[in-house]
């Protein structure tokens, strides 16, 4: 407990002591992480271009696969509403029609090769078109930026508080 003086400068004597033992743990971990670290940087970076590489090829097949997938189905859907408008028109028998449909070709939402399977899926998605509008609650301050404009810059920020807060910052006196 610090009471006085010779307490706060004890205290000040303490800090200084485990901030040295802080160091020294410090120092010893880095000894050790350290090379590990360089070995994991360097495998990182081996194997970072093969995996570009890689990932780059897998996309641009899946990009293949969606636009061929993509294509036969549109095709498909617009020879069905040829068809179903001949019907319509009475140009076409309901039953030739249907057989008609039927016998266009699509491609089937999931396909399975010899070793490997692809599955085309609709997933819902969302994009921001005007933040203007978006309500309150999805909106998130940037801290970075509102402390650099309102303590580093000093401009008044409205709904922001500059404060000072008392810390301490702890040395120790070299032996």
């Amino acid at each position: 407990m610090i009471n006085d003086q010779k307490g706060l400068e004890d205290a000040a004597d303490i800090l200084a002591r485990i901030k040295q033992m802080g160091k020294i743990i410090k120092e010893r971990k880095e000894k050790i992480t350290k090379p590990l670290n360089d070995a994991l940087k360097s495998a990182r970076e081996l194997f970072a271009p093969l995996e570009t590489r890689c990932a780059d090829a897998e996309g641009m097949v899946k990009q293949k696969i969606l636009a061929y997938h993509q294509e036969v189905n549109r095709k498909a859907a617009e020879e069905e509403a040829k068809i179903a408008k001949k019907v319509e028109e009475g140009k076409l028998k309901f039953e030739t029609g249907a057989k008609k449909i039927e016998a266009i070709e699509r491609v089937e939402n999931k396909v399975g090769g010899k070793k490997g399977t692809v599955q085309v899926r609709k997933i819902k998605k969302c994009e921001v078109v005007d933040a203007e509008k978006l309500p309150r609650k999805y909106l998130v301050p940037d801290m970075q930026l509102i402390k650099e404009d309102a303590i580093k810059n000093g401009i008044e920020i409205p709904g922001v508080r500059v404060y000072e807060e008392e810390t301490l910052a702890g040395g120790s006196i070299p032996f």
